[in-house]
């Protein structure tokens, strides 16, 4: 089966990394399900792809419209190949003023948003015996975040939920892995650096590599992971951040006595 016939879903698609992970599929000659709670937006980017994009209002935290619209692209494509669970939200507090509806905000969207379109995806592709699933987890998820207990519980357990899912499946042919980005230039990250919210330089210090990410750059791990060029990978955590995570965080000195 050609890579040109496939359909990929993602969520969270109409900005910053779930829009580039839109746009690498179509260059890889994939049509997309573009989902995204601002239905208005995912229609507007339809437009630039009348026939290879279809855009769709979703909630990822109401599992019933999860349902009605996995069934909706069965029933308009025929066929779902792959799935990105992009969508998430994060709220920031100390931990000891943290509100319990700010901390169940965040893990309705982003841990059980994306378990019920994991099992959606699933219920699809395991009868198929094929299919490919990706999770966007985060360097949140095996690091403290002050500020962002909710958001670095939920990204901890998306990592735990893939694996679970990549050990059940993939002797029925669906193949589950995660990426896990770093710090990405995103619209909202770079509002936010210009607001003053995020102070960029101490930021850079803590990454090898000496820069932000590109949304792209992270789209670009997703599809491969997503293709046949991954066939023998599930049960993987992808991070895609400059050498954040493997940064011992002491840095070296040759002064001194040997």
């Amino acid at each position: 089966m050609g890579e040109a016939s496939r359909v990929a879903l993602v969520t969270g698609g109409a900005r910053g990394i779930g829009w580039a992970t839109a746009e690498a599929f179509l260059a890889a000659g994939w049509r997309v399900v573009l989902c995204d709670i601002d239905g208005a937006e995912a229609g507007r980017r339809a437009e630039e792809h009348p026939q290879r994009i279809l855009p769709l209002g979703l909630d990822v935290a109401d599992r019933s419209a999860v349902e009605k619209t996995f069934t909706e692209v069965i029933r308009q494509w025929g066929r779902l190949d792959a799935v990105v669970n992009n969508a998430g939200i994060q709220r920031h507090a100390p931990l000891e003023e943290l509100a319990p509806q700010d901390w169940l905000a965040v893990l309705d969207v982003n841990l059980h948003g994306t378990f019920h379109c994991l099992q959606a995806a699933g219920r699809i592709m395991l009868p198929q015996g094929a299919g490919a699933i990706v999770n966007l987890a985060s360097v949140a998820a095996t690091r403290g975040a002050p500020g962002r207990a909710p958001y670095a519980a939920s990204k901890a357990a998306i990592v735990s939920l893939t694996k679970t899912a990549a050990v059940e499946w993939s002797a029925r042919g669906v193949r589950v892995n995660a990426v896990a980005p770093g710090y990405v230039e995103t619209d909202l990250v770079k509002s936010a650096i210009a607001n003053g919210r995020i102070s960029l330089d101490p930021i850079l210090q803590r990454i090898p590599a000496g820069r932000l990410a590109t949304p792209a750059e992270i789209a670009g791990a997703i599809v491969f992971l997503c293709s046949d060029g991954a066939s023998y990978v599930t049960g993987h955590v992808l991070h895609v951040d400059g050498g954040f995570e493997a940064d011992y965080g002491v840095p070296f000195s040759q002064g001194g006595r040997a």
